[in-house]
């Protein structure tokens, strides 16, 4: 084998443009802009484990405060569990492929260590169709609360740049057209508004999925006398569901309804983000996006291209597949568990790790971008932006009817 031989003046390339960047983008920029390109996905039940965890603790202390098991087991189990727990947390605590998901791996580290007289009780008055359906429910809690603290500080930021640039005019467009004058102002409160809708729809989505599936075992409860009011406390929820049938027949509504929301808010985005990019064009020039949330090109040396943007335009597209897929998955189902809805927790998972950072991105962009107000104002005297109001005034002033002064001024449009 010939060993190659490296050139001390020639140093290791990382990426294939940039020279020309005051400052090159965060790793965390890199890692939005290339996606799953030379990154591997780790197992979607792995996002799970301390979730599971978090369940099976809630459902031993039930089952020993019913006197279903000994408080001696129930000990025993809640050591073992934390001792999963423990080695989650040290990175140490690996799914087994051959073990089918995370449930079995934790339940079959108990049996291991405690035999199965004993670990083979944690699963008393339980299916994996609740405690999936809980362990879900928990893992979309906290995505949905991320989101919500994410959207305050995009907020913030629009609040901010509204009331910077308030005064400042700037041409406001219909159909892609120059149409009337506005102002920045208006322009990032309008975008503000819509993404505090977003914020009110997530904190709804909260109040109506606060509840815990825990104890529906597979639709129709279990003889054994469990106490769902006891685990729905433990695990922080709001409330035990009402009825055992409906979580268990509508599982994966509550990731329906997350993605809709996701959905709505990448929306948004991507109307900010398209706005964005127009306005950083050179004709336009309106707005300079800050060199650190661009990329380059591997063979134009001069290039400065908004893939940031770009690629929030194209999340949005899948999160609109993926809420798609989902409505479909949950449909036309005959009451109780059918096994087409475990498919909802892939495609709610992705959709969260695809569209999870754009919220802090686009708002670390919008703290560092630079408004043209040179060019904003010679943009606002071109193209008759100020004729609407014009007329409104003559229409005020002259008591004519507006079909009468508008017809006057389209043929002297026409003349010009």
């Amino acid at each position: 084998m010939t060993n190659q031989i490296q050139n001390p003046n020639v140093k290791s390339i990382q990426k294939l443009w940039g020279g020309n960047f005051s400052k090159l983008p965060s790793q965390k920029i890199i890692d939005f802009t290339s996606g799953w390109d030379v990154k591997l996905k780790k197992p979607y039940d792995e996002r799970l484990i301390p979730y599971d965890i978090a369940v099976n603790l809630a459902h031993c202390k039930m089952l020993a405060k019913q006197g279903i098991i000994s408080q001696t087991i129930a000990g025993k189990l809640i050591k073992g569990l934390n001792e999963i727990k423990k080695l989650y947390n040290q990175g140490k605590f690996k799914l087994d492929p051959a073990k089918e998901d995370a449930h079995t791996n934790v339940e079959a580290y108990l049996i291991e260590k405690y035999g199965i007289d004993i670990g083979g009780r944690l699963h008393t008055a339980r299916s994996r169709n609740d405690q999936i359906a809980c362990d879900m429910r928990l893992y979309l809690k906290d995505a949905n609360n991320k989101i919500v603290q994410d959207l305050s500080k995009l907020i913030a930021v629009l609040s901010k740049l509204k009331v910077k640039h308030n005064k400042v005019q700037a041409p406001g467009f219909t159909h892609h057209r120059p149409a009337v004058l506005t102002t920045l102002g208006v322009i990032f409160d309008s975008f503000k508004q819509s993404v505090k809708r977003d914020q009110d729809r997530f904190k709804s989505w909260l109040k109506i999925y606060d509840k815990s599936p825990l104890g529906s075992v597979t639709g129709y409860g279990t003889s054994f006398n469990i106490d769902r009011k006891f685990t729905a406390k433990e695990l922080g929820f709001a409330q035990a569901e009402e009825n055992t049938l409906d979580p268990i027949t509508n599982r994966g509504e509550d990731a329906t309804a997350l993605a809709f929301n996701i959905a709505m808010l990448m929306k948004h985005l991507s109307q900010l983000a398209q706005t964005l990019i127009l306005w950083s064009m050179p004709q336009f020039n309106y707005a300079r996006l800050p060199d650190q949330f661009c990329t380059g090109s591997s063979i134009m040396p001069h290039k400065k291209n908004p893939d940031v943007l770009e690629i929030i335009k194209a999340k949005t597209a899948m999160a609109f597949g993926a809420l798609n897929s989902l409505l479909i998955i949950n449909s036309s189902n005959l009451i109780g568990y059918n096994r087409d809805t475990q498919w909802t927790k892939y495609l709610i998972m992705d959709l969260i790790d695809e569209t999870d950072p754009a919220i802090s991105v686009i708002s670390d962009l919008l703290v560092l971008i630079r408004i043209n107000k040179k060019d904003l104002a010679i943009a606002c005297q071109r193209d008759n932006l100020d004729i609407t109001f014009k007329m409104e005034r003559e229409i005020r002033q002259n008591g004519q009817s507006l079909r009468e002064v508008k017809r006057k001024i389209e043929q002297t449009l026409t003349n010009n």
